[in-house]
């Protein structure tokens, strides 16, 4: 399978990584190392405990984990998983 290339966002000395494949997306935050994905479960969720988030496109959720860091300076991961869980 042909990989797409990443693409990075730079917000608040926080690294957002995504990338959309055939097989599905992912975001990365870095360095707090939080994954958001819709790999494996066939349901977009959030890493480690692969809670199943409400939306369901990488820019849909890319648009609230922006939004999220730009609003706090920073993931509150708590307040990040609320909002995503909505």
């Amino acid at each position: 399978m042909k990989r797409n290339t990443n693409q990075d966002i730079y917000l608040y000395e926080k690294r957002i990584i995504f990338q959309e494949t055939q097989r599905g997306w992912s975001i990365v935050i870095m360095p707090d190392n939080i994954l958001l994905d819709n790999y494996e479960h066939g349901f977009p969720h959030i890493h480690p405990d692969r809670a199943e988030i409400k939306t369901k496109t990488l820019y849909e959720t890319l648009l609230i984990v922006k939004s999220h860091i730009e609003k706090y300076k920073k993931v509150e991961l708590d307040l990040l998983r609320e909002e995503l869980l909505k």
